[in-house]
């Protein structure tokens, strides 16, 4: 565009030389006339000259500043050719990004329905824990219970084996007073056994002497065998004699 106009410039200066040219004079050595002229303003071609020299300086100027206002156009479409064609790869990226929301929109409805899914799953399990534990608790109840069970037995066997030792025991010591009791009356009956001897041979000889028996003076007889009270622990014989 402005190189045509620069040509188109170029052809008018040339036309206006041209145009300048025909206004000279051409002087012919061999054949001179007589010029009668009056009042002839011999400038007017120099004015003409310079008036379209004025012209073409002016045309120029406005040719370069209509060069440099073409040069900021050009940069003026060339940003607004870039920024539409920003806005329009938005626009498509925005039709495109449109043109899924109905498939966006149904995987979002299949999150949510899977994501309810879940809730129940997640609420079945808390249910199992909830069971799960309750069962923990009775299996630890239980085997509470079985230790303190075992422990009861043992506690008991352990009673039922000291109350055997001290039967007995018991039994032992009243074997053992028992027969020193035994051992004891069975000396006291000797010892008088053998004093009933002695006096009935002494009674023997004497009715042998005499012919008659003496009499034997009276005395307090000794304690019968329901009188007679062993020194043993009468609780402890009667929890014997019961178990």
């Amino acid at each position: 565009m402005f190189g045509s106009l620069r040509n188109k410039f170029q052809t008018v200066q040339e036309g206006l030389s041209a145009s300048i040219r025909g206004l000279t004079v051409v002087e012919n050595p061999k054949q001179k006339k007589t010029v009668r002229s009056r009042n002839v303003n011999y400038d007017a071609g120099a004015d003409v000259l310079h008036h379209f020299q004025l012209q073409w300086n002016e045309l120029h100027e406005l040719a370069e500043i209509n060069a440099a206002k073409a040069q900021e156009v050009d940069t003026l479409v060339t940003n607004i050719y870039g920024k539409l064609e920003y806005e329009w790869n938005n626009i498509t990226c925005l039709n495109n990004t449109l043109a899924i929301i109905p498939q966006i929109n149904n995987g979002i409805q299949n999150l949510m329905d899977q994501i309810g899914t879940l809730e129940e799953m997640f609420e079945e399990v808390e249910g199992a824990l909830y069971k799960l534990e309750d069962l923990n608790e009775m299996i630890d109840l239980q085997s509470k219970q079985l230790d303190h069970r075992f422990q009861l037995a043992l506690y008991k066997e352990k009673r039922l084996s000291e109350i055997n030792s001290v039967k007995a025991k018991l039994a032992n010591e009243h074997i053992d007073r028992v027969s020193k009791h035994e051992q004891k009356q069975q000396v006291m009956l000797k010892e008088r056994q053998e004093t009933f001897d002695e006096v009935f041979k002494g009674e023997l000889e004497a009715y042998k002497a005499t012919g008659y028996i003496p009499k034997i003076p009276t005395t307090k007889e000794g304690p019968s065998l329901d009188e007679i009270v062993l020194d043993v622990d009468s609780q402890m014989f009667d929890e014997f004699l019961e178990n």
